[in-house]
Formats: structure tokens, C-alpha cells, sequence
């Protein structure tokens, strides 16, 4: 993500009209009100434009708008924001934009702030009374082929390309076929999409070449094994059947339970992640996995140029 003082200092430097934020990925979002707190602090006035796959007209109204006093809009995709934009460098048309869109805004923070009152939430204790019963009598763990962690660096672009699931890159762009032609690569076959999707498709593929060839991005991933065992809600993990048998605990993952009450006459239990390790009274060994990947290093140094599609790539 390009860092929140970059975007303002550019925008101020450039005298810009206003300031676009597109959220690719989950982490955006948090960053987006980031933004918008230090565009308040900073006393700015320039109009801000929310957009992007991960963001909603509903999280930019409750969570953005609120932190910014100066106008705050959210718009579907790119497509949409030539009309808000036109009506922004207005004086005329911005003062009716501005209200109609806090008089919405308002109504839907209103409607999910009465949607979270409408909400039941039992105790957790009651909620722990009911977790789930497993039968641990007769579980034997997978030995896992290592305990720890190894680590792949620079691992190869070309074999991991095979396996790019396409279906969220044109989510994106907002490119979504219509039945029998939904998915990848059916979705170029679409009468109203298809010709769009094969387009950006066809861009990617020269840039993840221009990656590949050049070897712009580099991936890395790590994947860990330990023995766990679980304590009411939390997960302990060992660094080795040693350590279990001595007692000492390498960390602790504390676990949240289910608390949003069940519908009536419901018998499914309040789950815990914790519920699906053996639990330590079960005197079984069990073990946990973890891995964290990305293909992203090397995005920053690259961001300037073809940014949004490098992004979406890496």
C-alpha cells in the first residue's frame, strides 16, 4: 500500500482537485480511514473518492465519512466516477451532490447501527457451556513430515502462474459473465463482458511475462508445524514433543468464541477455533499448521508505473 503521508504530500504538492483511494485488498480499508483521520488533521478540503474490490458504500458511510468533514463518497468503479468527479469540480452541482449524498449516508448508518441493536448475544460462559462435544477417545493426530519452520525464498514465478485462480482479478474491474459464462475462461464468451475481460486479461499476461522475464517481483512463503494442544478456548504450542512433555508452552493462541445467539430450538454449538485441537485433559498429542505467502516484494519500488495492475498481479 502506498503509505498515507505519500498520497497527502503528493496531492498537496500536485495542488490536486481531489484524491482518489482504491482498496484491492482487506487491509485497505483500515488504511482508508487512516487517511481520512489525517486528511481531517491536516485541515484538508479536498473532496475524497472511495473505491475499489474490498470497499462498500455502506463501510465508506459508517467507518470513512464519518472522519473527514469534507466530502467523502464512495463509487462502485471507475466507470461511475467521471460523473462524481464532474459534478465535485461544480460549485453549483457539488452543493446538491453533497446533499443528497449525507442525507444517504446517514440513513444507512442509522439502518446498520439499528441492524447491530437488533442483535442477541449470549454470555460466554454460556456460550462455552455449549461448544462443540468432540470425541477425542480415539484420535491420532497426522505426524507432521517436520516440526518448525522452513522458509522458500525466490520461489519460482512460473510455476506458481499455473495456479492464479483469475475469478477475483476481474472482480476488480467489475467484469462478471452471466450464466453459462461465469468463470474463467468462460468469461470471454460473455456478450456484454467478454470482450473487456479478454483485454485486461491479455494485459496481464504481458506484464506477469515482463515479471517473470525480468524477474521484477519475487515471491516468498513460509509454512510451520508444532505440537498444540488446546485449553478451553485457547490453543498452546509447543516447539517440540519435548517441550509438550516438559510443559513448556513456545506461545498461546487465544481463541474468540461464537457469541451471536442461535436461532430457537438450534443445536449447533458455539464454535471455537480451539474446538478442533485435542484438548490437553485428552492426554492426545495434536498438531497445528500455519503459512503465509505472498508474491508482492518488489510492488513498491515498482508502484509508479501501471500500479493498479501490478498490484493486482502480485
Amino acid at each position: 500500500m502506498t503509505p498515507c503521508d505519500k498520497i497527502l504530500n503528493t496531492a498537496i504538492e500536485m495542488k490536486a482537485d481531489i484524491i482518489g483511494l482504491s482498496g484491492l485488498i482487506t487491509p485497505s480499508l483500515d488504511e482508508m480511514i487512516h487517511v481520512a483521520k489525517e486528511m481531517e488533521r491536516r485541515n484538508m478540503k479536498v473532496p475524497l473518492l472511495i473505491g475499489g474490490a474490498t470497499t462498500s458504500r455502506t463501510h465508506t458511510a459508517v467507518k470513512i465519512a464519518p472522519r473527514y468533514k469534507s466530502p467523502c463518497i464512495h463509487v462502485l468503479d471507475a466507470s461511475k466516477s467521471v460523473v462524481v468527479v464532474s459534478s465535485l469540480l461544480d460549485d453549483v452541482s457539488k452543493e446538491e451532490l453533497m446533499e443528497d449524498v449525507s442525507e444517504e449516508y446517514e440513513d444507512i448508518r442509522q439502518d446498520y447501527y439499528e441492524s447491530l441493536q437488533e442483535r442477541k448475544y449470549v454470555s460466554l460462559e454460556v456460550a462455552r457451556a455449549k461448544s462443540a462435544q468432540l470425541n477425542w477417545s480415539s484420535f491420532e493426530a497426522v505426524v507432521p513430515t517436520f516440526c518448525g519452520t522452513r522458509v522458500f525464498h525466490d520461489y519460482d514465478l512460473s510455476t506458481l502462474r499455473k495456479f492464479i485462480d483469475w475469478k477475483p482479478f476481474f472482480d476488480v474491474w467489475q467484469l462478471r459473465g452471466k450464466y453459462p459464462n461465469r468463470g474463467f475462461p468462460k468469461i470471454f464468451n460473455d456478450k456484454d463482458v467478454g470482450a473487456e475481460a479478454k483485454k485486461v486479461y491479455d494485459e496481464a499476461c504481458t506484464m506477469l511475462d515482463m515479471i517473470i522475464d525480468q524477474k521484477l517481483l519475487n515471491a516468498r512463503g513460509l509454512v510451520s508445524f508444532y505440537p498444540a494442544q488446546s485449553k478451553g478456548d485457547d490453543i498452546i504450542i509447543y516447539q517440540d514433543l519435548d517441550a509438550l512433555a516438559a510443559g513448556t508452552p513456545l506461545t498461546t493462541l487465544y481463541g474468540l468464541r461464537q457469541q451471536l445467539e442461535k436461532e430457537p430450538g438450534s443445536v449447533d454449538p458455539y464454535y471455537c477455533l480451539s474446538d478442533f485441537i485435542a484438548p490437553a485433559s485428552s492426554g492426545k498429542v495434536d498438531y497445528i499448521g500455519m503459512f503465509a505467502v505472498s508474491a508482492g516484494f518488489g510492488v513498491t519500488e515498482l508502484c509508479d508505473t501501471s500500479c493498479a495492475l501490478l498490484c493486482l498481479l502480485a
